[in-house]
């Protein structure tokens, strides 16, 4: 009898490990791992709009600067059907991440823009706002786990929203009045099925909450002569999946997939008339967007790089329609 249980137990105790023996395999797939990051180490600058789930280092700073050249030229209707505007011609700069390692548990990056705009004979531009996030880690990548990282993001008012021009309004609004909090959820893995090309994946999940805005006159929202009242813009969600793809270690093809969505911003008060007294309207119904931007990177150094792409609105509800060259660079340097 004692035999018979022998042999049946056979195949559970062939396959039963110690937790030594385990945590040698747990090594070997990291020094596995590792290995094949010293036998071809991918340099990476991007993609150009999924954010990273990597924490800057403590004593490290990258500067990530940006310039997008934007032509708004159709606004999408509730049908999804895309109709002509004048063209709206974009200048902006942007510092999107001066990220600074704070410790091992925190970094915290500092977002900063402005814009120069042309529509029709009438242009104008100015400071657009501020954004300030902090980085908290979950999880370190390894050979079977992704990097993963939250953040708590607050945007401050600092562009100009209202009191504008009459027929200025699309060329002088750079900001929305609003302060705007972001809870987001970033994902990254690098796989190394072919270890001279991996793929690196990123995937951000990020919720904003607007606060309410008062405004004067015409403004981002809309509004007219006499407008004033209560600007309750709408919770908005973007979900963005980014890829990367090694050519060689310095050439690398990229591409963002991207998604949002804009509950209905809400308007109480009185919204003003137009010229000739015609009633004016101040918020938005709610909209969403689907986007691509594929790019091309270049990475001197694993530290720095520069890349260079195209974002464009595939389709899209209530919403814009826009295409925009984007050139970038990061740089990455240890201050002590």
């Amino acid at each position: 009898m004692n035999r018979y249980l022998f042999i049946l137990s056979l195949p559970f105790l062939l396959w039963a490990q110690s937790p030594q023996e385990i945590q040698q395999e747990i090594n070997q797939a990291q020094a596995d791992y590792e290995h094949a990051k010293e036998l071809f180490n991918p340099w990476y600058s991007g993609p150009l709009l999924t954010g990273g789930a990597h924490m800057m280092p403590p004593g490290y700073i990258g500067l990530q600067p940006y310039v997008y050249v934007a032509d708004t030229y159709a606004a999408f209707d509730k049908h999804y059907t895309s109709h002509g505007i004048p063209d709206l011609i974009q200048l902006n700069p942007q510092i999107n991440a001066l990220q600074a390692g704070i410790t091992s548990w925190l970094d915290v990056a500092l977002g900063m823009q402005g814009f120069v705009n042309w529509q029709r004979d009438q242009s104008s531009g100015g400071f657009g706002d501020l954004g300030l996030t902090f980085g908290f880690p979950l999880l370190v990548e390894g050979p079977y786990i992704p990097a993963m990282k939250i953040g708590i993001g607050e945007t401050f008012p600092t562009g100009r929203y209202q009191n504008l021009t009459h027929g200025k309004t699309a060329v002088q609004a750079t900001g929305l009045g609003s302060y705007q909090t972001t809870l987001s959820y970033r994902i990254a893995k690098i796989f190394f099925a072919s270890t001279l090309h991996p793929l690196n994946m990123r995937a951000t999940f990020a919720y904003t909450i607007p606060s309410t805005v008062h405004v004067k006159g015409f403004n981002s929202y809309g509004g007219g002569f006499g407008a004033h009242g209560k600007v309750r813009p709408g919770n908005q969600l973007s979900v963005s999946v980014g890829m990367e793809w090694s050519v060689t270690q310095r050439w690398v093809f990229a591409n963002d997939f991207v998604y949002s969505h804009s509950n209905r911003t809400k308007f109480n008060g009185y919204a003003g008339t137009l010229a000739g007294g015609t009633p004016s309207k101040v918020g938005a119904p709610s909209s969403e967007q689907f986007s691509l931007a594929p790019a091309i990177e270049y990475n001197f150094s694993s530290m720095f790089g520069i890349l260079g792409g195209v974002w464009f609105v595939v389709a899209g509800r209530n919403s814009s329609k826009f295409v925009q060259g984007i050139v970038s660079v990061t740089y990455t340097w240890k201050v002590s």
